[in-house]
């Protein structure tokens, strides 16, 4: 069977939590084309062991954000809506000459309509839409066109802690919990082997250029890990490379963990188990819930970019906040299992 998997290239988390199921999805002996976005099929290639049929381009509109904050331009986002939407025939028509038996579609809405022009059966992978992020601020001519694109996905299969709205817009569903590239168990325990102090792995960077302001974590007892475009400063900082593949294993090696709430990020971090703080963001509706539900779970705090300047307070709140012990497993290969059955 040829799968032809399209994946957002908003950010990177849609393509993270995408590489094990595709690595799985060709295990089981399927062809598979993946199409999405230059830097997202970098990261792919890092992570998969088997060829897939490459197909770059820019996948999806996203985001833009105002540089050196976290906050989102809604003025230049409905501009790139506006110019991406422009796209979507040229797209379509790419989608529909590939004659792959079916797509998988996270979370770019051309490729749901290019499956339905074409009469191949689709699969969304959601945890949210990009109605639940434009909806307050989009024109609803630009809405509309996003509103019909979701209405044609043929099945859904509906991650853990999606959000209430996504629910409500596919209230028949396959539920398939968290999925994320599983953790390499000597990776972590070599990273571990480094620090004599507890781990604090930060991730507020990949989507945005970062904050504009010094992080200062100097004298405190912990070792600092950053990913991502921040100004941590102190002798007890380390900084990964863009290069590093496998910051999932420092997820796991991490003590605590403070990062944005986006959905992979979220899901390595509860199958790390890891005590976490995750940042409020007010203008993202999905962030907003995803915090909401984790704080319902008693599985995190949350903290917001003005707390970021005294870290001591926020690991004092990590260090004795009552965590609710969930235990969480990793689907990716029965998701697999579902998508080539």
């Amino acid at each position: 069977m040829k799968i032809a998997f399209f994946i957002s290239d908003h950010g990177f988390g849609h393509i993270m939590r995408n590489v094990a199921v595709i690595k799985a999805v060709k295990e089981l002996g399927h062809e598979v084309v993946l199409v999405t976005g230059n830097r997202q099929m970098a990261m792919a290639r890092q992570y998969l062991t088997q060829p897939v049929r490459e197909i770059v381009c820019n996948t999806d509109a996203g985001l833009e954000v105002k540089p050196g904050t976290l906050s989102i331009d809604t003025a230049a986002t409905i501009q790139t809506v506006r110019r991406h939407l422009l796209s979507w025939p040229k797209l379509t028509a790419m989608a529909k000459g590939l004659r792959a038996d079916r797509f998988v579609v996270d979370i770019a809405p051309w490729a749901l309509e290019a499956a339905r022009e074409a009469g191949t059966p689709c699969i969304l992978m959601a945890s949210f839409t990009w109605l639940d992020q434009y909806g307050w601020f989009l024109p609803e001519e630009l809405l509309a066109r996003y509103r019909k694109a979701f209405e044609a996905a043929d099945a859904v299969l509906m991650y853990d802690l999606a959000n209430p709205p996504t629910k409500t817009r596919y209230p028949v569903h396959t539920d398939i919990g968290f999925t994320a590239r599983p953790f390499h168990e000597n990776a972590v325990t070599q990273i571990k082997s480094r620090h004599r102090r507890k781990i604090v792995f930060l991730s507020l960077g990949g989507s945005n250029m970062g904050l504009d302001f010094d992080i200062n974590v100097g004298g405190l007892p912990y070792d600092f890990i950053s990913a991502g475009a921040l100004r941590l400063k102190g002798e007890n900082v380390e900084t990964l490379d863009k290069s590093v593949g496998n910051s999932q294993d420092y997820v796991k090696a991490a003590d605590f963990c403070i990062a944005k709430a986006g959905w992979t990020t979220v899901s390595e971090i509860m199958l790390a188990g890891a005590r976490s703080a995750f940042l409020e963001r007010k203008d993202t509706p999905e962030d907003t819930m995803t915090i909401a539900e984790l704080k319902r779970r008693g599985a995190a705090i949350s903290i917001t970019t003005e707390d970021l300047k005294d870290m001591a307070k926020v690991m004092e709140r990590l260090e004795h906040y009552s965590r609710a012990e969930q235990h969480y497993r990793n689907n990716y290969r029965e998701i697999a299992r579902i998508i080539t059955g």
